[in-house]
């Protein structure tokens, strides 16, 4: 089928949108067909549309049960909902479909890992290395894994081997050979090599084609905050979803938003739902409909509170779905841990008015290099990341979001600053749980101890008692990042983000 390979094409080149519209085509041509529902889900999974992708997935495997992609993506929608023991059955069930595959091993360790389960997901990488399956995708990710269990000179030397063995990562894939490099940057940086780390990333870096543009991003930003004036916001309706449960935590990556959720998420009350796209593509549908920068301030004087409600309740009703599965019916607090929502405050709290923002604020360089260290998956998933003066342009723009929602007045944001958290972890969540409206629970004071799925970056970090060892973080690269802290003004790296 014709449809089938251009939907195939469209997976592999990440062209989600476009892989759900020819999967929805498949589906009414052919209803029973396995493959149109698993295209469907498996751009639902990437779109953010969890409830969804989980329920056409389903579809696909009832009918046909015998294809392990179809578990494998299963598994990453079930996770990224918080359901880890479900997620841990699609991902061993993959296995035994395909156990010598990588592309069910590699997902299958990721999801162990994600849950907590770094041993088991270094068992099933090194059992199938054992066997002699080594390929570049499943050493990158072995070895990104023994640094986290404490043997990163392991995971360099694995690396290195195979960059030397596809002549010096010239016979790989890009992105694949990218994110090699950058697996190789964090593992240095483990290890205190930071001139090594650095060259590393920024090699990695250099190898995204992630076509960001500093001039669109500021043109958009400024037509954003035009439409979303003070006064332009007095006017705005409100939906009439007056639920007080959704919790948004905004800012930059790496500023410590994984660390507030799951603050929030180990109190008896409230559901860490992790990183979700149904606010944010609302926000974006209702404002950027066609990303045409003129019509913005058209767009959002017409805007009608039944649209915002319509809205509201879509994804208000996905977040309590979650939240029910897997806390039960008790929960009155249900976090959204997407950065980029800072792009969109003045709409979703038009959307959810009885909503809270909690504002992460770090060192603007600890922010910018940790972001530049780190692999975000694809060419345009944060693609200012690879690049110091992109990072600079983005992390301005940031701010001047900020500055503009908070000057409104009428929204209510909590800032919290990472490095006073990590100095006075109780005084920090106890100031955050009073925020949010819920009565102070001890487990909250241990967030390290709550038992969850972590779906983002940050896993690792958030299974740990605080730690100061990654404030000032930027003083390892200061010899190499002068370009940032010029483009920051930040002086001798101090700055209030």
């Amino acid at each position: 089928m014709g449809l089938a390979r251009l939907a195939q094409e469209h997976e592999t080149a990440g062209r989600s949108r476009e892989m759900l519209s020819i999967g929805q085509q498949i589906v009414k041509l052919k209803p029973q067909w396995a493959p149109g529902h698993y295209f469907v889900g498996a751009a639902q999974c990437d779109l953010g549309m969890l409830d969804e992708s989980e329920r056409n997935l389903k579809k696909a495997i009832a009918r046909d049960g015998t294809q392990f992609a179809m578990y494998t993506k299963l598994g990453e929608t079930l996770n990224r909902l918080g359901h880890r023991d479900e997620a841990r059955g699609c991902a061993d069930r993959a296995v035994e479909l395909a156990p010598d595959n990588p592309d069910a091993l590699v997902p299958a360790a990721m999801i162990w890992w994600l849950g907590g389960d770094a041993q088991r997901a270094e068992q099933i990488l090194k059992d199938a290395m054992d066997r002699g399956i080594r390929t570049p995708k499943l050493v990158g990710v072995y070895s990104n894994l023994c640094g986290s269990i404490g043997r990163a000179d392991e995971g360099i030397v694995l690396i290195q081997e195979t960059l030397a063995a596809h002549d010096d990562g010239r016979g790989l894939d890009r992105l694949l050979h990218s994110e090699l490099r950058l697996h190789l940057a964090k593992l240095l940086d483990r290890v205190g090599r930071y001139d090594e780390a650095f060259e590393q990333a920024r090699r990695g870096g250099e190898l995204r084609d992630t076509g960001y543009n500093s001039d669109r991003i500021i043109r958009t930003c400024n037509s954003r905050l035009e439409a979303w004036s003070a006064d332009r916001y007095a006017s705005i309706p409100e939906s009439r979803t007056k639920s007080e449960k959704p919790v948004f935590i905004i800012g930059m990556p790496r500023s410590g938003t994984s660390l507030v959720e799951q603050i929030i998420a180990s109190h008896p009350k409230a559901y860490g739902s992790g990183e979700l796209l149904d606010s944010y593509w609302s926000a974006r549908e209702l404002t950027d409909p066609n990303e045409l920068l003129d019509d913005r301030v058209a767009i959002a004087e017409q805007l009608k509170a039944a649209a915002l409600d319509r809205h509201a309740r879509k994804a208000l009703k996905a977040m309590e779905k979650a939240a029910k599965r897997e806390k039960g019916s008790g929960v009155e607090r249900i976090t959204d841990k997407l950065p980029n929502n800072y792009e969109h405050v003045g709409v979703i709290s038009k959307m959810f008015p009885g909503a809270r923002f909690i504002h992460c604020v770090r060192n603007p360089l600890d922010v910018c290099i940790s972001c530049f260290m780190l692999d975000f998956v694809g060419d345009v998933n944060h693609g200012y990341s690879y690049d110091l003066l992109h990072l600079a342009n983005q992390y301005r723009v940031y701010e001047r979001y900020i500055a503009h929602w908070k000057s409104i007045g009428s929204i209510p944001i909590l800032d919290v600053r990472y490095e006073e958290l990590i100095a006075d972890a109780e005084g920090g969540a106890r100031r955050i749980i009073d925020f949010i409206g819920l009565d102070w629970d001890e487990a909250c004071a241990q967030s390290h101890k709550t038992d969850r799925a972590v779906s983002t970056l940050s896993s690792d970090q958030v299974r740990k008692p605080m730690y100061t060892s990654s404030k000032e973080r930027w003083r390892n690269y200061e010899s190499h990042i002068g370009v940032l802290i010029d483009a920051l003004g930040t002086g001798d790296g101090a700055g209030d983000g």
